[in-house]
C-alpha cells in the first residue's frame, strides 16, 4: 500500500503551479455552482449538491453540470437521458430534500467533498483508484470496491495528505490531493479541457 501512496505524490509533485492551483479550487468552485444552482431555483444548497453528486458515475464533470442544470431546470421530472437509476435518485433528492437516495461510498464522499468545498470527503472513483495504482488502463476494469478496500484506498490519499501538506507548507486535505492529481491525470491522457465543456453563466445567470 506504500506504493499507493508514492505513486499519489508523484503525481501531484508532477504539477506545476498553475494545475495545483487549479485542483486546490476544484471542490471549492464546485460548491459555488452548487450555490449558484440553489440560489436560481430557490433550494437548499445540500439538495443541489446531491443532484450534483447522484448524477456523476460515469459521467465527465462538465457533462455533470448540464445535466444536474437539467434535472434543475425540470423540477425533478426528467426522466431520459442518463442511468435510469441516477435519474431516480436525483429525483428523490428534489422530492424529499434530503441526500438519503445517495448511496455507495464514492457518491456519498463527492458529496461531501462538494458541500465542504473540497474540506471533507475522499472520492475514489476509477480515475483516482487507477492513478492510485499508476495504471490507466485498469479504468475499464476496476473491480467494484468492497468497503474495506475503498478505506484502504482513501486512507492512501490521506497519507499523501500530510505527507504533501508538509513538504508544500500549506495545508491540503485528502479531497484537495485527489483533485489536484485528478487535473493532473486528466492532462496527461486527454487534451486540455477533454469533457469538461460547460458555461456556468448560462447554466445558472
Amino acid at each position: 500500500m506504500a506504493l499507493h501512496t508514492r505513486n499519489i505524490t508523484s503525481v501531484f509533485r508532477s504539477a506545476d503551479a498553475a494545475l495545483i492551483a487549479e485542483g486546490i479550487a476544484w471542490y471549492s468552485d464546485a460548491r459555488l455552482i452548487a450555490d449558484a444552482f440553489a440560489a436560481k431555483h430557490n433550494l437548499p444548497v445540500h439538495v443541489t449538491a446531491g443532484v450534483l453528486a447522484a448524477l456523476s458515475p460515469l459521467n465527465s464533470w462538465g457533462s455533470n453540470v448540464n445535466l444536474a442544470a437539467r434535472m434543475l431546470a425540470s423540477g425533478g421530472t426528467l426522466e431520459h437521458g442518463y442511468l435510469h437509476a441516477n435519474l431516480a435518485k436525483a429525483r428523490r433528492i428534489m422530492a424529499e430534500g434530503t441526500i438519503d437516495a445517495l448511496g455507495g461510498l464514492k457518491v456519498n464522499n463527492f458529496y461531501l467533498s462538494i458541500i465542504t468545498g473540497g474540506a471533507d470527503g475522499i472520492t475514489i472513483d476509477r480515475h483516482a483508484y487507477c492513478l492510485a495504482h499508476n495504471d490507466r488502463s485498469m479504468t475499464q476494469k476496476v473491480p467494484k470496491l468492497s468497503a474495506k478496500r475503498y478505506a484502504e484506498i482513501a486512507e492512501r490519499y490521506r497519507r499523501a495528505s500530510v505527507i504533501l501538506s508538509r513538504e508544500y507548507g500549506m495545508p491540503l486535505s485528502p479531497a484537495v490531493v485527489q483533485a489536484v492529481t485528478w487535473v493532473v491525470w486528466r492532462r496527461r491522457y486527454w487534451n486540455e479541457g477533454a469533457f469538461d465543456n460547460y458555461n456556468v453563466a448560462d447554466l445558472v445567470g
